[in-house]
């Protein structure tokens, strides 16, 4: 549990603080809404090939950045060596330990102080960037480049796009929008960080009206998926896989 103290100084809006609490019901949350739940098994179908594809022999070590309850962790962790997670919430690694018996979870903030783990091969971090503020986002970056070793992955996700064909139809409706993070925003502080983007999977862009949100389906809408997943249609998706590489030290 985090201190009075430490939470003091941490802004409000800070993202930090918004699923401390959360473990209990984060998984609930996530399958009893309907566009969440598409969104998240379409994100295990892509990534699950993309590890397959990256690492046929098996990953040596894997970080989960925030991995939170461990929905990423129990995916990727079959496929490594060895696994570690870090989340700055006490909640949300109870769930995770009881999903992943047999991977390290750390609890505390890699932004603020760097974690002795040593160096990974993949680093995945999910539905984190388009929620966390700017300086949130820069201080992740550069933590996950400095835990990565040259020539490794990370693998990510941007489920909040401004971008997609849903918010644009959302924002000429008169609808508010929070949103910020389209998908060259992220790809220039990918790049600024050493990690370029070697693979893109759009997910969802055929979901353009709110009624089809609730009625999303991840098996009726394997052809749609299928035929828009391509890199053209990740700018205005409202979620995407992403796979960078490191390509210089930081």
């Amino acid at each position: 549990m985090r201190s009075e103290k430490q939470a003091k100084e941490i802004e409000p809006q800070d993202y930090r603080l918004s699923h401390l609490e959360r473990g209990l019901d984060y998984d609930d949350r996530l399958a009893a809404d309907a566009l969440d739940s598409y969104m998240a098994n379409w994100e295990a179908h892509w990534l699950s090939r993309a590890i397959r594809a990256l690492y046929p022999r098996g990953i040596p070590r894997y970080l989960d950045f925030a991995c939170g309850t461990g929905r990423i962790t129990e995916i990727v962790a079959p496929f490594a060596d060895e696994s570690v997670g870090i989340d700055v919430s006490k909640s949300m690694l109870e769930v995770a330990r009881t999903k992943c018996p047999h991977v390290r979870f750390i609890e505390g903030d890699a932004t603020r102080q760097k974690p002795d783990v040593g160096s990974f091969d993949l680093v995945t971090a999910f539905r984190f960037f388009g929620n966390a503020q700017g300086e949130l986002r820069n201080g992740a970056l550069r933590a996950i480049a400095s835990l990565l070793r040259p020539g490794g992955h990370l693998i990510l996700n941007n489920h909040r796009n401004p971008w997609s064909v849903a918010a644009f139809l959302n924002r000429a409706t008169g609808g508010a929008d929070d949103m910020d993070l389209h998908h060259f925003m992220l790809r220039r502080l990918l790049r600024s960080n050493g990690i370029e983007i070697v693979e893109a999977r759009a997910i969802g862009f055929w979901l353009f009206r709110s009624r089809m949100f609730a009625k999303a389906d991840f098996r009726k809408a394997r052809p749609l998926e299928r035929l828009f997943n391509g890199p053209a249609f990740v700018p205005f998706s409202p979620d995407a896989l992403l796979v960078g590489r490191k390509t210089r030290r930081r």
